[in-house]
């Protein structure tokens, strides 16, 4: 099994002590470490209009920089696809394939926050219609001939467009919701989910097993905080976790969506999420045993991916958790 990493350059306001220039520059320098301890994948998220929050806006470009900086491990967005031209998103993807030797995963979601798509003019309502149009598009232009298409969404006139990929680039969908899982199950897409235990994979398999197929890649995503002294290390990152998910809580909330986190709404507070099943938090020998369950769960779970960073912790923190991890517990959870 695969471990992997997720940075998402958010910087809450009252947590800055430095330029966003040299925020960008230290998690690349932290993907660049994980990758240096054994991780396999970075993972980069989208949102934007998110002051005083602050989140990448740009995660192609983040991993295009990832291509560059990095030799071995596999990169990736968590795009979100029906704010994009499908095209131009076909064709980045292509390039930084090309740049990083096939290491590129699509990953996509249909994301939530309704400021985002009243930014752009779209109704939230078309979500899961435009990301299976947009990977149908994607698809074919990855196959390099010359096509037309007239969708629901987007229409193109005789494009060819180039160059191609440097490998079979996997497209995955964020989905924990039946409908997403459904959804990814019918467009034949590996999936990078979330929620308690293993659900989500377990329905998104049996759906695909309902249409004769895969089922694809599943990349399972938990938050980590392990440490050999998990009271003290909880006690000095609690102003941190508890601002990004009273954020998240917040964003999904004004989105009628649900939530990531089983305490939702005003009763939220960070020792609500020691016990919540998205969280691991506690020595290695407990993230070992919790990851393990999770194997034990879906045995063909491809990677556990995660986030080490919560927004504004000094990422000198970051990297000792993740060598922490990297020594401790990813030799056993494989």
């Amino acid at each position: 099994m695969k471990v992997g990493f997720s940075i998402h350059m958010r910087y809450p306001q009252q947590f800055r002590t430095k330029s966003w220039s040299q925020l960008y520059q230290d998690e690349i320098d932290l993907a660049v470490y994980a990758e240096e301890l054994g991780f396999d994948s970075c993972w980069v998220y989208e949102h934007h209009f998110t002051e005083p929050e602050g989140h990448c806006t740009s995660p192609m470009a983040v991993c295009a920089a990832l291509a560059a900086r990095t030799k071995r491990m596999e990169i990736g967005p968590n795009l979100i696809l029906p704010l994009h031209d499908p095209v131009l998103v076909a064709e980045e993807a292509a390039v930084i394939d090309l740049m990083s030797g096939g290491r590129f995963c699509l990953g996509l979601v249909q994301g939530y926050r309704e400021v985002e798509y009243d930014g752009w003019g779209i109704s939230t309502s078309e979500r899961g219609s435009r990301i299976s149009e947009g990977v149908d598009i994607i698809r074919k232009c990855w196959q390099g001939e010359t096509f037309s298409y007239d969708g629901e969404f987007w229409k193109y006139s005789n494009i060819t467009p180039d160059p191609p990929p440097a490998h079979d680039i996997p497209i995955l969908y964020g989905a924990r919701a039946p409908v997403g899982l459904r959804r990814a199950a019918r467009d034949r897409v590996g999936i990078l989910s979330q929620g308690p235990g293993m659900e989500s994979p377990k329905l998104y398999a049996e759906e695909c097993k309902k249409l004769g197929w895969g089922p694809g890649d599943v990349r399972h995503l938990r938050y980590f905080v392990v440490s050999e002294d998990p009271e003290k290390t909880w006690a000095e990152l609690k102003p941190y976790a508890e601002n990004m998910m009273k954020v998240y809580d917040k964003w999904f909330q004004n989105s009628k969506d649900r939530g990531v986190t089983q305490v939702i709404g005003d009763e939220l507070n960070a020792d609500d999420l020691l016990e919540d099943d998205l969280y691991i938090v506690g020595t290695p020998e407990h993230a070992i045993e919790r990851v393990n369950k999770l194997k034990a769960d879906y045995p063909d779970i491809h990677e556990v991916w995660g986030l080490w960073h919560f927004p504004g912790l000094a990422h000198e923190k970051v990297a000792a958790s993740l060598e922490l991890f990297a020594n401790k517990v990813m030799p056993y959870i494989r």
